[in-house]
């Protein structure tokens, strides 16, 4: 437990901060009792539901649909700090499949070894494509 000053100690700093003997106490009162123990178990029931693959934007909502209780995104944040929890990272999902890409790129046969003795003797080519409007259009550089 928190080791209290002397009556005389606490009399001589209340003086010199500007408060009263009685609102140290009732500061240190105060101090014990946990306001948002409710509160924090309400974000942890919600993380654990959820299996913990939510942040504290979406947390808030499921409070809201879930227990029907609107909390503020920013304490929503501090309880899920102050429990050490945070969701978890999940891999992007890669759409397409890269075996028929890598069947479509030829070899490198330059290995970027651009000159040549004569002309005709080395061809690069490269396509880009544009989206206008609502159609593609690509682009072929030689």
């Amino acid at each position: 437990m928190e080791k209290v000053a002397a009556y005389g100690d606490v009399q001589k700093l209340s003086r010199v901060f500007g408060v009263s003997r009685s609102g140290y106490y009732a500061y240190l009162k105060r101090k014990r009792i946990d306001r948002d123990a409710k509160a924090k178990k309400q974000v942890f029931q919600v993380y654990q539901r959820y299996e913990g693959k939510y942040g504290y934007r979406l947390l808030q909502l499921f409070l809201w649909q879930d227990q029907g209780i609107w909390m503020n995104h920013k304490k929503v944040f501090r309880l899920m700090q102050a429990h050490g929890i945070q969701s978890r990272i999940r891999r992007k999902r890669r759409f397409g499949s890269t075996c028929a890409a890598a069947e479509r790129v030829s070899k490198n046969r330059l290995k970027r070894d651009f000159t040549a003795e004569k002309p005709n003797q080395k061809w690069v080519t490269d396509i880009t494509q544009y989206r206008v409007g609502e159609r593609w259009v690509y682009l072929s550089a030689i």
